[in-house]
């Protein structure tokens, strides 16, 4: 923007020296030396004129398909929270149907999610030999062999999803 405000002056400049010239009686061929000089600095203006305006479409266009972004990612977590909610339904009445306590419910989720058990024992200020004791328990109620099976029970035929090549 400044360059633009720079060759503007230049401009000015140049229209004020071409009439003082000619008032003054300068040759010709000094006053078309100056005409030439203008033309390339009127033409360096509207150049960096379009260059701000390609810019400025540039621009435009960006924040267009950043709100078209912005609103597309609106809708997919709006998406994902329900979905989220509903699995989250569907794992507590599978956790309710293998009569899972409200502490094999915790460190079930916790175990889908992939934490180890020193984990899960941190996180519910317990030992580590109790998680793995609830681990067992939840494992024998549900009819399941281990953390991957667990997993796999809600995971399996969600992830089963068509790949496209």
């Amino acid at each position: 923007m400044r360059n633009l405000v720079v060759l503007s002056l230049f401009l000015l400049f140049f229209i004020l020296d071409i009439f003082l010239d000619l008032k003054e009686g300068i040759p010709l061929t000094h006053i078309w030396h100056e005409v030439g000089l203008f033309v390339l600095a009127a033409g360096a203006v509207f150049w960096q004129l379009k260059v701000i305006y390609l810019k400025n479409a540039h621009i435009s266009s960006l924040n267009v398909e950043l709100l078209e972004t912005r609103t597309s990612y609106q809708d997919w977590k709006l998406k994902a929270q329900a979905s989220t909610h509903e699995l989250g339904n569907l794992i507590e009445s599978q956790f309710t149907i293998w009569h899972l306590s409200e502490s094999e419910k915790d460190v079930a989720l916790l175990l889908i999610k992939g934490l180890s058990m020193k984990e899960i024992a941190g996180i519910r200020q317990t030992h580590e030999k109790t998680v793995r004791q609830q681990s067992t328990s939840i494992y024998k109620k549900s009819g399941l062999t281990g953390r991957q099976e667990l997993a796999a029970f809600f995971l399996e035929d969600m992830l089963n999803l068509p790949i496209h090549l």
